[in-house]
């Protein structure tokens, strides 16, 4: 682990006030124990949830070792949410961890996406340990077009990305709009979480006209589409021009979502209009501010 990674841990376990903060920074320096003697793989818990870490370059595994639920926030609105039905499309799935935190809820149905191939055998293994049946996988990426996408290609890695050019590290795979996604296999998503490495922006313009089914839309924006895509004002412009409102952050203890703070943790969420009207019925409060 890089020194810049290590002290991001370090803060953010310092900000997540849902877990004991020492409790937390003991299990982050066990798990550099864990690095350093390569004991992989093991199982751990995470909510009602069993999942393996499986590799000592996985930092989700990493985050779910020290905080548990360590976007509690979002997490517990998705299952909020889900109580009712509905399609929550995992975008970005990785090994699993909103995944399975989603499908706990047996009445909601669990879509999830990722490209990379033996991460997706991981995330398949995890859901399958945890006998779930309301989830349905797809071994693909998504972005604005069909066909095929090269990925980089390193073992354990949570960031695998698109590139551009080919190489003894990268990997081939296929590639799907969303809106063919759903209608190959009928499907519309409710809630949605894009967490794709800095190529957001492709991957909502392969929603077509469906983006405007979506009530919950939460995305990671994180710096790195500045470098490898678009920038946020494009995607945020892009987001308000389907209607969607934000970007907002959750307070799930106090049931509100607020206009984002600098320094947010978690995923930043956008939502639509409907949602807001429907928000108090779920015990949910929406402040837009002025």
């Amino acid at each position: 682990m890089g020194l810049r990674q290590f002290i991001s841990s370090i803060n953010s376990i310092m900000r997540n006030r849902h877990i004991h903060r020492g409790r937390g920074l003991l299990r982050h320096l066990q798990w550099q124990l864990f690095k350093a003697f390569d004991r992989f793989p093991f199982e751990q818990s995470l909510s009602e949830s069993r999942i393996v870490a499986r590799h000592r370059r996985c930092s989700v595994s990493a985050l779910i070792y020290s905080q548990g639920l360590y976007d509690y926030n979002n997490m517990k609105l998705l299952q909020l949410l889900l109580q009712d039905g509905g399609v929550f499309l995992d975008i970005g799935a990785n090994i699993g961890s909103f995944t399975l935190v989603a499908s706990e809820v047996e009445r909601g149905l669990v879509v999830a996406v990722e490209p990379h191939p033996e991460t997706f055998k991981m995330l398949a293994c995890n859901v399958e340990i945890n006998r779930r049946t309301n989830v349905r996988l797809f071994n693909v990426a998504v972005g604005c077009q069909d066909g095929s996408v090269l990925m980089t290609d390193v073992g354990g890695s949570p960031i695998n990305h698109i590139v551009q050019n080919e190489g003894a590290d990268t990997v081939r795979v296929p590639c799907s709009r969303i809106d063919t996604l759903c209608r190959q296999h009928n499907f519309v998503p409710r809630v949605v979480k894009v967490d794709v490495e800095g190529f957001e922006h492709d991957v909502l313009i392969g929603f077509g006209s469906l983006l405007e089914s979506v009530d919950v839309l939460m995305i990671e924006m994180n710096g790195l589409s500045e470098r490898r895509s678009v920038g946020f004002k494009e995607t945020d412009s892009f987001l308000k021009r389907h209607w969607l409102i934000g970007p907002l952050e959750c307070n799930f203890d106090g049931r509100t979502l607020t206009p984002s703070s600098p320094g947010q943790s978690e995923d930043v969420l956008y939502v639509s209009r409907s949602f807001v009207r429907s928000a108090p019925s779920r015990g949910l409060c929406v402040r837009l501010g002025n």
